[in-house]
């Protein structure tokens, strides 16, 4: 049966919602289609038709406000140590000295970390960009091409020559891109291109079909389950109802991924 998608984009999130027929419906108007396009191009050029309009209504962050993806290491990058079960101690950075980190959220073991890290965020910027690349690069979505130029693929993320591409880290996600120039694409509207490496990730594991059960009640999943990207995880709910539960708790709701799997 043909299903319709409804696109909705933020600077921090894109979210696929079934909801009726031969439709789709994005931040900026509507789409009708035969059948669902569930490709990632597709996909891609729907949300792009609507962003602009999105984008100039968005707010402005304050500067306690985390911005971009939040901090879902287990390990402190200044002591290496493990961080406790609440998640340690954290901090947002301010962007004095690199106005690309504005927003960043960092989590610590300790507050004595914390300290030393924000004496000289650039001594550690490097090392934890690494822990995040190493961490998101085996779950980057292998479909995705370059997410500026979208005629440009890249190489396998599991593969040997993952690394063979330009690499960044922008607000806790990984970002890979075919050249130097899709960087500074980039970097001039991040938020723009995260869209459509979220549609990607929604994508994979809508057709993976790993998720059962709704992740911030452990129901199952039946009709029409409401998708969206937490750090860089596709997380599906039963309800739009949860994803603000589920986001209040990143970590948690991530570690409760596995439970619902099963």
């Amino acid at each position: 049966m043909d299903q319709m998608i409804a696109l909705q984009a933020s600077p921090s999130q894109f979210v696929l919602e079934p909801r009726g027929q031969n439709q789709w419906v994005y931040s900026g108007g509507s789409f009708f289609s035969s059948e669902p396009p569930m490709t990632f191009s597709s996909l891609a050029v729907v949300f792009l038709i609507g962003l602009v309009s999105n984008l100039s209504t968005s707010h402005e962050p304050s500067s306690e406000e985390r911005i971009g993806a939040p901090y879902l290491l287990d390990t402190c990058v200044v002591s290496g140590k493990k961080l406790p079960s609440d998640g340690g101690v954290v901090a947002i950075l301010d962007g004095e000295t690199d106005a690309g980190q504005k927003g960043r959220e960092v989590r610590f073991c300790c507050s004595n970390c914390k300290a030393t890290f924000l004496k000289d965020p650039a001594k550690f910027i490097p090392k934890l960009d690494e822990m995040i690349i190493a961490d998101q690069m085996p779950r980057y979505p292998r479909t995705v091409p370059c997410i500026v130029m979208l005629d440009e693929s890249l190489p396998d993320p599991t593969g040997e020559d993952a690394r063979d591409c330009k690499m960044l880290v922008s607000g806790n996600r990984l970002i890979r891109l075919c050249c130097n120039k899709c960087v500074r694409m980039f970097k001039r509207s991040p938020g723009k291109y995260l869209e459509v490496l979220d549609a990607a990730v929604i994508e994979e594991a809508m057709k993976a079909g790993k998720i059962k059960k709704c992740v911030v009640n452990g129901r199952p999943l039946t009709g029409q389950p409401h998708w969206f990207v937490l750090g860089d995880t596709a997380v599906a709910t039963c309800c739009r109802g949860c994803q603000p539960k589920a986001e209040a708790d990143p970590r948690g709701t991530i570690a409760r991924l596995t439970d619902a799997t099963r």
